[in-house]
């Protein structure tokens, strides 16, 4: 590393955080979320090669759908909560 970079990162505060948002959708509002959020975060077309510049996913998180060893997965409360707050947003 050059003495440039070194200094850089010697007086770079920042520090990885991660964002996570639960929402209520139809697959298809899914699908357009997916497409904003990676078109925001990555700025490459959906199709790129490799990659995206910064590492994001997005899963389901209802139990029946939660991977496997039910990471992820908000419990049932949290479900009912979600759909008793959470009306529709028409887009």
């Amino acid at each position: 590393m050059s003495g440039d970079a070194d200094q850089q990162l010697a007086v770079d505060r920042r520090r990885p955080f991660r964002l996570s948002v639960d929402v209520l959708a139809t697959p298809g509002q899914v699908e357009r979320l997916q497409t904003v959020i990676g078109e925001a975060l990555c700025a490459a077309p959906d199709d790129h090669n490799g990659p995206c510049r910064i590492a994001w996913s997005l899963e389901c998180a209802d139990s029946d759908h939660a991977d496997a060893d039910g990471s992820g997965a908000l419990t049932p409360d949290d479900v009912a909560h979600m759909r008793e707050e959470l009306g529709p947003v028409h887009v």
